[in-house]
């Protein structure tokens, strides 16, 4: 239980990452976030050795995160501090694609979740929004990237901190309404 509560807390202070980097480069406590951000990435590390997750993407976000983020600590370089939605866009596409070349895409075990005896024409459906999210998480990542390199904390802040979100919300949203109404036409079962 209390494992749970931590990890929900380090989630929802991780997914405030990029306000928290803004307030460290804007203010001039860069190396407090980043020694806090390390902290956090550091003990959701060791959460994820327990705590497999579907896609196992956890880990390899908290160890490269981490590393990132003690990176910049130690070379005292905030820069690298806005590198972290990069590389989580970088692992989001690899883990998804390589999910494409196994017996079951990423998608699809989430839908079996819900749904373990999944149609064929929904395992086909499956895989197309892996694909979808592929696209996404590259064209993310690449936007990511620019963010970083226009030097513009409050414009990296604003993209990565709410325009993301907002456009994953709205892929997993429509998405969502889009699924509802092909089962509704009776064209996906």
């Amino acid at each position: 239980m209390l494992k749970g509560i931590i990890n929900v807390l380090i989630s929802i202070a991780l997914l405030a990452y990029p306000v928290l980097v803004y307030v460290g480069l804007s203010h001039g406590y860069e190396q407090q976030v980043a020694w806090v951000l390390v902290a956090l990435l550091a003990t959701r590390l060791l959460l994820s050795f327990k705590n497999r997750a579907i896609g196992n993407w956890i880990l390899p976000i908290s160890a490269f995160g981490l590393l990132v983020v003690l990176s910049a600590a130690l070379a005292d370089e905030p820069k690298w501090l806005q590198l972290y939605p990069v590389m989580v866009n970088i692992i989001m596409a690899l883990t998804f694609f390589a999910s494409l070349f196994q017996k079951q895409s990423m998608v699809e075990r989430f839908a079996r979740l819900q749904e373990p005896n999944l149609s064929e024409q929904g395992v086909r459906y499956t895989r197309k929004v892996t694909q979808i999210w592929c696209v996404f998480f590259v064209i993310n990542m690449l936007v990511a990237t620019y963010t970083v390199y226009l030097n513009d904390v409050q414009l990296w802040t604003l993209y990565n901190g709410f325009i993301a979100y907002v456009l994953m919300g709205s892929l997993a949203g429509g998405e969502f309404v889009y699924r509802y109404w092909l089962k509704r036409q009776g064209r996906l079962v």
